[in-house]
C-alpha cells in the first residue's frame, strides 16, 4: 500500500523526456541557425580582398561630382 502511494506521487518518465526532448531540439536548432548565419559568404570570383575596385572614367567622373556636392552642401 504505501508502494502504490510513492507511485502516485511521482511525475510519469514521460513528462521528463518530452520537454528536454524539445528543449535540446531546440538547442541543436539554434546553434545550426547561428552558424549559417555567422558563415561569410566566399568571395565573387575575380575580386580578391583588399584590392581596390576598378571604377570606368564616367563611373570615377560621377563619383567625382558626387563626393563634390556633398561636401559642398553645409
Amino acid at each position: 500500500m504505501a508502494n502504490q502511494r510513492m507511485r502516485g506521487r511521482t511525475a510519469p518518465k514521460r513528462a521528463l523526456i518530452g520537454p528536454l526532448v524539445m528543449l535540446g531540439s531546440g538547442l541543436v536548432a539554434g546553434v545550426l541557425l547561428w552558424r549559417f548565419l555567422m558563415l561569410e559568404p566566399p568571395p565573387a570570383a575575380g575580386l580578391r580582398l583588399g584590392a581596390p575596385a576598378q571604377l570606368s572614367h564616367q563611373d570615377r567622373h560621377a563619383l567625382d561630382r558626387l563626393f563634390a556636392e556633398r561636401h559642398a552642401r553645409p
